[in-house]
């Protein structure tokens, strides 16, 4: 009776999910009725078929190949691969069908849009203008309106109109939006729509037409928080406005389960209008991109007005598939265990729940396994497996008994190399042409690898069918396979995503992952004294590993308070000979365990560096910084990097034990043993260049201090061992070896003028420099740099910033910097070290070269040092800035080799852009 009402359950959880309101995790809710991380959704019907064009989400900054989810029903979905684009970015997709039957393709590659051509929905597609990688709409095309969110709107007399834009908050901004000409290639007229019209715009326009009027619904807010939302305004005049604004209609509800929604489209069915959108994930990533796609239904008043939506979690299906499936999934409810999860969030029931917005997820990477019992044995035929990540492909096994001890195999995927959302197993046909079935109780699936690093065998459901729900394109033998297939492939006439990168390989083999330890990193300065009894220097230091580090300048060893160390005076690193192991590549766990004694703290004053990429979320920094954004661990995203300035700033001058572990979700730092933080973090890391320890990849942003045991692993380490590890060595008690008259300085860091040096230049007084022009780096002598004199030996250039536009209220015009400059004779290579308080900066010293444009601030914001130097000795240019103009600091990047040519100094001003600005400067000199 108990297993028969089961069955009932199952087979009514649709009517359930349209009658109830249930909460986030109620076995059925429908919302999102997407499994997986998707974003900023467009909703078609082409025939009998709904289409969903999204952004690939939850891998990073939304990469990931271009594709689209298909459904009769809107309840069961399948996720294709397309062709084309070939790029990682493709943001914001739109389709339309044209009036001569073809089908355009629009998407975003910031911040531009392409426009594909195909005789499907589904493609093959190529760009409309020839070249893959053609523009139609570059940035800018309207004016004040950054191009982004492409979004077709086809008014009733088939004129077409593609509107684009973000960040429209500005003064003078917008929404941009074009008409098309009838090749659907080029436009005929274009404008801004301003933010006056369209209150708070930020992005994602979508533009209907109802009873005469037009409606402009549009996002605003910020899309990693709960203030994200839709709003909207109307017209009368036609597609291009004016509008009126009208309000909000789409927000975080009240227990905040409904987080952040937005970047919507809209579906007509029957005369009914349901809005589809994203919300953030549950439980919320820490960086708002692990988004899914929601559905609810848009009503209007007696005026025309939208009224307030109600979000849900129960998936409104619209009026034409409003109907209770017929198959019944034997798997719901059904009784589950698996080797392990990650916590309640990640409970293996949830796999067995019909519910996209739970999931299930193992405690760690590596091989996992989930077994569902079906309560009595069942024949079925196809079993659907729907893992976390849709675009990425899994390798496992579906085994099945009848009473648990005896297994069969039903299907093996472990050499799988193919995507695919469901994956769907089947039996074999009979001879006949009939699907045979299988009769089992008990079904395991086994994940045996995944084809990111760093990602947990995790599943949002598994359905059991004795006859499946027809799914559309299930000629894509891609999407499905017997237990003799494993690697299945995309027929070339519908779709080819093979030239995607990286879409049929593995990031680690299952070899790497067996030989991980190779892959640790040990120094310890104890180990290399050995039986010691005086300080040494080292210069070549080696490691377990067989990965010796080598160290730019002598790096002395030295007992410290205790215990043996390595000291870095602020200009010193060491870098691995051999590059980063591919183990520690994207999401892939690590962990950095060290003791630490800081002579100095910095803002950015960084221990370990793993990777030398500069691209968002590619680098793992481990710092002892008092930047409260990025001062403790950075991985170059705003929201997975962080700092700890009190407890970095309090740990000065005294030995403390530091450890940061990720093991693929969690990401925690520990000191002494204790917790300090953790939050849940997603990395695309890049195995480029070596490990630098002391410093960072580009040999900036130096830890100023000792180190005396370092340990790195690709692998993540438990509060238990962290704790070990602190108790081994915590009290160290070593004797002095006599040195204790050490300097722990940076001998560059010293300043004193020689009294060889005469002044040959000086203004004392206040001066004000202002540049009204955007070409700067083009040209910088003609663009708001003054050179007063060319030398040719050993000089000094000093100056004070006495004030800067917005520098009293902490807002600065577009991006003002000001300082002083040197120049290569030639004027191909100049060195600027000034002011530039935005994003953190403080002072900014830039190189700027044919060769590229490296800048490294000190990251004082706006508490700069106003005291600025350039010295230059042989072949060498200092950088340097003072609070006082009596103690010098080396700024990052500094020194830097300029050869034995002349240079020119001056003083420098711009804001890169064409808006007016200013920056007071005195006591400029020069001396030679």
């Amino acid at each position: 009776m108990k297993m028969l009402f089961a069955l009932l359950l199952a087979g009514t959880v649709s009517v359930y999910a349209q009658t109830e309101s249930p909460h986030w995790n109620t076995p059925g809710a429908g919302n999102p009725f997407i499994p997986g991380y998707f974003a900023d959704p467009t909703i078609r019907k082409f025939g009998d078929t709904y289409y969903l064009y999204a952004t690939t989400d939850g891998t990073g900054n939304g990469y990931g190949p271009a594709q689209v989810w298909v459904s009769y029903d809107f309840v069961n979905w399948r996720n294709i691969v397309m062709n084309w684009p070939t790029t990682e970015v493709v943001w914001a997709p739109d389709v339309i069908q044209a009036a001569d039957g073809s089908y355009r393709y629009f998407y975003c590659e910031p911040c531009v849009v392409h426009e594909g051509i195909g005789q499907s929905p589904i493609g093959p597609w190529e760009n409309v203008l020839g070249k893959t990688d053609a523009v139609l709409v570059p940035d800018r095309y309207v004016h004040n309106a950054i191009t982004l969110d492409p979004q077709t709107f086809v008014d009733d007399d088939g004129s077409t109109y593609l509107y684009f834009g973000t960040w429209g908050i500005y003064k003078g901004f917008g929404c941009g939006v074009a008409r098309f000409d009838a090749s659907l290639k080029s436009f005929t007229d274009k404008k801004l729509i301003p933010n006056t019209e369209i209150t708070d715009f930020f992005e994602a326009p979508y533009v209907f037409k109802r009873n005469g009027t037009y409606y402009f619904t549009y996002s605003s807010g910020s899309c990693h928080d709960h203030t994200y939302r839709v709003q909207y305004a109307t017209s009368k005049a036609g597609p291009m406005g004016p509008f009126e604004y009208q309000g909000c209609i789409l927000e975080t509800n009240a227990d905040q389960t409904v987080h952040g929604p937005g970047h919507h489209s809209i579906l007509v069915e029957d005369g009914r209008y349901y809005i589809v959108y994203h919300r953030h994930n549950l439980p919320r990533s820490v960086h708002g991109f692990n988004r899914q796609v929601c559905i609810d239904e848009l009503t209007f008043d007696d005026e025309g007005n939208i009224r307030p939506v109600n979000p849900t979690h129960k998936c409104q299906l619209p009026t034409a598939v409003n109907h209770q499936s017929k198959e019944m999934n034997l798997a719901f409810g059904a009784k589950v265990t698996a080797s392990s999860h990650y916590d309640d969030c990640f409970r293996p029931d949830y796999a067995v729940d019909d519910n996209n917005a739970t999931l299930w997820k193992a405690r760690t990477t590596g091989e996992a396994w989930l077994q569902i019992d079906l309560g009595r044995a069942e024949r079925f035929s196809e079993v659907w497996t729907q893992f976390e990540y849709a675009t990425f492909f899994y390798q496992y096994k579906i085994e099945t008994s009848i009473d648990g001890c005896q297994w069969y195999l039903f299907a093996d995927r472990t050499q799988n190399t193919t995507q695919g959302s469901p994956m769907i197993d089947r039996t074999p046909s009979s001879k006949s042409g009939r699907k045979a079935l299988t009769k089992a109780r008990y079904l395991r699936i086994t994940i045996t690898g995944t084809q990111k690093n760093g990602h947990m065998p995790a599943i949002w459901n598994v359905k059991v069918w004795k006859h499946a729900p027809r799914l559309p394109y299930d000629d894509l033998s891609a999407m499905s396979s017997s237990s003799s297939s494993s690697s299945p492939s995309f027929p070339s006439s519908s779709s080819d995503a093979s030239s995607y990168p990286g879409m049929h390989q593995q990031d680690v083999t299952p070899l790497e992952r067996r030989q991980q330890s190779s892959a640790a990193i040990h120094l310890s300065a104890a180990a290399l004294a050995h039986d010691s009894t005086a300080p040494f220097d080292v210069t070549t230091i080696p490691t377990v590993a067989d990965n010796p580090f080598s160290a730019n300048k002598p790096i002395r060893v030295r007992v410290k308070d205790g215990r043996w160390a390595f000291f870095f005076n602020g200009t010193q690193m060491l870098t691995s000979q051999r590059p980063l192991p591919g183990i520690y590549c994207y999401n892939g766990p690590y962990s950095v365990a060290f003791w630490a004694l800081q002579t100095e703290t910095g803002p950015v004053s960084t221990v370990v560096s793993l990777s030398s990429s500069r691209a968002d979320l590619a680098t793992t920094e481990i710092r002892l910084g008092t930047n409260p954004q990025t001062g403790l661990v950075n991985h170059n995203g705003s929201f997975e990097s962080y700092g700890t300035p009190d407890a970095v700033k309090s740990s000065e001058g005294a030995w403390h034990h530091w450890a940061v572990t990720f093991d693929g979700w969690m990401e925690r730092v520990y000191l002494d043993g204790q917790l300090l933080r953790e939050q849940n973090n997603f990395l695309m890391i890049r195995p480029e260049g070596h490990l630098c320890i002391g410093a960072d990849a580009s040999g900036t942003n130096n830890y100023k201090g000792y180190l005396s045991d370092l340990l790195i692993t690709p692998w993540a380490i438990t509060q238990s061992e962290v704790e070990r590890l602190f108790a081994e060595q915590r009290d160290s008690s070593l004797p002095s070896l006599g040195d204790d008259d050490f300097e722990e300085i940076d001998p560059d860091s010293r300043f004193q003028l020689s009294p060889s040096m005469k002044p040959v230049f000086r203004k004392d007084e206040p001066f004000t420099l202002s540049a009204q022009t955007a070409d700067f780096n083009d040209d910088p002598v003609n663009n708001g740099a003054t050179l007063c004199k060319t030398l040719q030996g050993d000089f000094v250039v000093m100056a004070h910033v006495d004030n800067m536009e917005g520098l009293a209220q902490h807002a600065i015009t577009s991006y003002n910097e000001g300082g002083i400059i040197a120049c290569a004779d030639g004027g191909d290579v100049y060195y600027q070290l000034g002011a530039f308080p935005l994003y953190n900066c403080g002072n900014m010293f830039t190189v700027l070269s044919p060769r590229g444009r490296p800048q490294f601030p000190n990251y004082k914001g706006f508490d700069f040092d106003p005291f600025l130097q350039l010295e230059r000795r042989g072949a060498l240019l200092y950088a340097r800035t003072s609070r006082d103009g009596q103690s010098w600091t080396n700024m990052p990047g500094s020194p830097v080799d300029v050869g034995s040519g002349p240079l020119s100094v001056g003083t420098y001003q711009t804001t890169y852009t064409t808006q007016p600005s200013w920056v007071q400067l005195s006591r400029f000199i020069v001396y030679e």
